[in-house]
């Protein structure tokens, strides 16, 4: 059969599907592209030369969690433990306590609620101008009782 006449087919949900030449050559290399990335690169590998009569040992280039743990590694925690999480929350209430009904609300406003100045001025029905301007003293207020506190 020459090379013209070659055909090509894969099989695509349990179906054979005819395809050309460089469609069914792509296919099989990234086939075996996935297979480097998912298992090539993942283990290690002895090989023997006869000749020399050396065997040489190729560890994997990447390692996966479960043994990076039974080979006691410590990975760093990216967030806060429950200790630090607990003090902050007695700390933060402790914070609030100290203020206002009306600069609780600017907090809950901007920063719970996430609203802008222009919506939590809206909200709680003041002027933005008077808004800006009281968040700007509870803000210096704030920074004054961080200040104290360390």
């Amino acid at each position: 059969m020459s090379e013209k006449q070659k055909k090509y087919y894969l099989y695509i949900d349990e179906q054979v599907v005819p395809v050309s030449e460089q469609v069914y050559r792509t296919y099989h290399h990234y086939g075996r592209k996935e297979e480097y990335f998912t298992y090539d690169l993942k283990t290690e590998k002895f090989s023997c030369d006869q000749k020399a009569q050396t065997a040489t040992f190729t560890p994997s280039r990447e390692d996966s969690y479960e043994r990076l743990l039974e080979a006691n590694q410590q990975f760093a925690s990216a967030s806060p433990s429950p200790e630090e999480e607990a003090i902050a929350s007695i700390w933060l209430e402790d914070l609030m306590r100290g203020l206002s009904s009306e600069e609780r609300d600017i907090i809950t406003q901007l920063y719970v609620l996430d609203r802008t100045e222009r919506q939590a001025s809206a909200a709680l029905g003041w002027a933005l101008s008077t808004f800006h301007r009281r968040k700007l003293a509870l803000l210096k207020k704030l920074r004054a009782l961080l200040q104290k506190s360390f």
